[in-house]
Parts: C-alpha cells; sequence; structure tokens
C-alpha cells in the first residue's frame, strides 16, 4: 500500500498469526488483540499440503518448516476387522508433481513459529488478554470495545478469531456453525512407548463402518500423533480441549483389529481429546466496510478435505500481498475477498460432500471413495499464494 495503514487482527491463532505476519511483511502497523493471556496452541498433528507449503514460504518461513515438518513416510489402508491391506500408500511424492513436499507439523510448533516470526517483525504486536465484545466499522475505519472497557482504533481490521467469531458476528449478525454428524479423538502417544510392530508402518489409515483412524509420527518419530473419526447424532461441547477417555475411545472402536487397539490403549489420559465437526454455510462475502473475515471466522469447514487451517494460510499470504499491492485499505480489502472467496468455497463444497462417502459401512467403498477423493483433492495441490493475481 502506497500509504502504511494501522490494522487490527483479531486472534491470534494460526490463521491471525499469519494474517500479521503477511501484513507485517507488507510494511503495514498491525496490532493482534487475542482474548487469552498465554499465547499456545492446543490440538496435534496439521497436515501442510503442498499449498500450504507455498503459503508459509511466501510467508517467509520455508526454514522453520523445514525445521518442524516431517516427510510422510510410506504407508497402508488396513480393514478395521482383520488387519488386511487394502491399498499400500506409496512414499509421498508431491515435491517432484508440485514443487513442495507435504508436511506433517505439530499445531503448536507451527504456533510457536509464527509467534516467532511476528515478535521479530514487531515485538509488540501481539496483546494478549483482549478480549473483543463489539466491533464498530465505517467508512473511514473500525472501532473495538475490549472487554476491560478500552477501545481500540484502526484503518481496517481481520477477524482470524475461529468459528465461533465475535466478528463475524458483529459484522453479520448472528449464525450458528452446522454439526456435521461426526466426532474426532485426537491424542499424542510418545515414540518410545510404542512397540514396532504396531509402527509397521509408520503411517496407516484404518477404515471400517462408519469411522476412521489415522496415524502418523510427528517430531520425527518422537511422537505419534492419532486422529479416530466416528459419526455421532449430536454434540452440545463446545472447544477443541474437551477431554476423552482411553475408555470410550476403545469402546468406539471395540470392533477393530488388536494392533489398532494396542495403540489407542498406549494414548496418555492427559493427552486424549475429542471435538464435534462443524462448519458454517458459506458467506456471499466477508466484508463490510473497513473490516474482513479470514480462516475459520469467514470459511469454517470439516477437515475431510484436511485443508481447514491450509485455507487460513493462503488467506494470510494473499492478504499480505494484497495489502502490497492495494493503493486504500478499501482497494486491499476488496483485492482480498475477489482473490479467496470462489476457492475457499469451492473447498467447503469439496470437504462437505466427502462426509457421507469416506463413511460409508462398506470398507471396500471407502477405500474406493478415498482413492476417488484424493485424485479431486490434489486439484487443490497446485494453488500458489505466492503468485495467484491479486
Amino acid at each position: 500500500m502506497r500509504q502504511n495503514s494501522n490494522v487490527i487482527v483479531v486472534g491470534a491463532g494460526i490463521g491471525g498469526l499469519a494474517a500479521a505476519l503477511g501484513l507485517l511483511r507488507a510494511g503495514q502497523k498491525v496490532r493482534v488483540y487475542e482474548q487469552v493471556t498465554e499465547l499456545g496452541e492446543v490440538g496435534a498433528g496439521l497436515s501442510i499440503t503442498p499449498n500450504a507449503g507455498k503459503a508459509l514460504v511466501e510467508l517467509g518461513l520455508r526454514d522453520a518448516l523445514e525445521r518442524i515438518g516431517s516427510r510422510p513416510p510410506a504407508g497402508t489402508i488396513r480393514h478395521y476387522a482383520t488387519g488386511e491391506i487394502l491399498v499400500r500408500l506409496a512414499q509421498d511424492q508431491t515435491a517432484d508433481r508440485y514443487g513442495m513436499p507435504l508436511f506433517h507439523v505439530h499445531r503448536a510448533d507451527l504456533h510457536a513459529a509464527l509467534v516467532e516470526a511476528v515478535r521479530a517483525m514487531d515485538p509488540q504486536c501481539l496483546q494478549v488478554g483482549c478480549g473483543v465484545i463489539a466491533v464498530d466499522t465505517r467508512a473511514d475505519g473500525v472501532t473495538l470495545e475490549l472487554r476491560d472497557g478500552s477501545r481500540a482504533e484502526a484503518d481496517w481490521l481481520v477477524g482470524a478469531d475461529g468459528i465461533h467469531s465475535v466478528t463475524r458476528a458483529a459484522l453479520f449478525g448472528p449464525d450458528r456453525p452446522n454439526f456435521t454428524g461426526y466426532l474426532a479423538y485426537r491424542g499424542l502417544v510418545p515414540g518410545e512407548i510404542v512397540p514396532p510392530d504396531l509402527l509397521d508402518p509408520p503411517l496407516c489409515l484404518t477404515v471400517g463402518p462408519r469411522r476412521l483412524l489415522m496415524r502418523y509420527p510427528l517430531r520425527r518419530g518422537s511422537l505419534v500423533n492419532i486422529v479416530a473419526i466416528a459419526q455421532r447424532t449430536a454434540w452440545t461441547e463446545e472447544g477443541w480441549s474437551v477431554s476423552a477417555t482411553r475408555e470410550e475411545l476403545l469402546e468406539e472402536f471395540a470392533d477393530f483389529e488388536p494392533h489398532a487397539r494396542r495403540l489407542l490403549e498406549l494414548v496418555p489420559p492427559e493427552k486424549l481429546f475429542k471435538w464435534g465437526l462443524f462448519d458454517r454455510d458459506p458467506l456471499p462475502t466477508w466484508t463490510r466496510g473497513r473490516a474482513t473475515l479470514l480462516g475459520d471466522a469467514a470459511h469454517a469447514m470439516p477437515p475431510f478435505t484436511g485443508q481447514g487451517a491450509v485455507m487460513a494460510l493462503e488467506d494470510a499470504a494473499v492478504l499480505g500481498r494484497a495489502a502490497a499491492a492495494g493503493t486504500t485499505p478499501d482497494d486491499v480489502l476488496q483485492r482480498y475477498e475477489k482473490a479467496r472467496h470462489p476457492r475457499v468455497t469451492a473447498a467447503l463444497v469439496m470437504s462437505r460432500a466427502r462426509a457421507l462417502t469416506y463413511f460409508a459401512a462398506d470398507p471396500a467403498q471407502q477405500v474406493q471413495a478415498l482413492s476417488d477423493g484424493m485424485a479431486e483433492l490434489r486439484t487443490l495441490y497446485d494453488y500458489d499464494a505466492g503468485s495467484v493475481a491479486v
């Protein structure tokens, strides 16, 4: 932007931090307001597909990604009851196909790398303990009302405060996220306590009626990430960090073969959580006045394409480039939404479509759906947030 602007980013999750980094690199003055008092990220494994990797390169984090990421090994898809290998998964070839490898990272490691990069550019950028309760957007700027009664003003604003976004509700009115009908368990197992026969191969997807169980290594094998998804008729609890018990996890997967169950038995209770999978209906626009949305606040989607956090990273990289190219805040917001809205809406539709096909009652149907789904998913990987038109 020809004249540097003051920008407020609401939310210091992965999307908000990435947005702040992109805007700082574009020369903007940025303040991130986060309601919690200590920065950190919950969760476990995260797939950084080639399109996400390209976004992180655009944000200057190639070295950090190489440091924190693990390249996925060869793997298998197995039958839930017999353990029979249904499909052998070759060593990842995405670097050759897309010019960027696929990485698995711990969410906390990526979050920490983003915090470090933002603070290196502006030590005062991150403001914690600043819960936002109201947003007033005007033709010439925005005003926030914070929980402590204070106010903050900026030329424009980015709401990156997640699926339960205060910013979204302030801009477009309250709405409710949609429960997808699925529940996910996530757990981390210390690698040193896992017998070698349970990690042969290290990457494995086990398919069973209406359920999926995935495992893969993190942090060079020092952790084993487990994600287990099953159907549910309803979900009322909030948040990513609802504690789960091994007993309920084992009951959910009681008919799975012994190797899979032995691994589930090793999940430390303090490292086992569950969350309901939600999405939101697409908005016709993310922008009102001098405020816009990014990441889950704009386009929360179920994880069946593994692109939720990926889309937030793409958003952030494109937003930074729009800020560098635009002439005014209004021009920046228009460029950003024009570049991003069609893509993420298509990704949301794609992810929703998998909810039924991936969770068929017949494992053979699940394998076919996964194969078809991967072919379609790869159409997303060519996208480069560092070069797409803004």
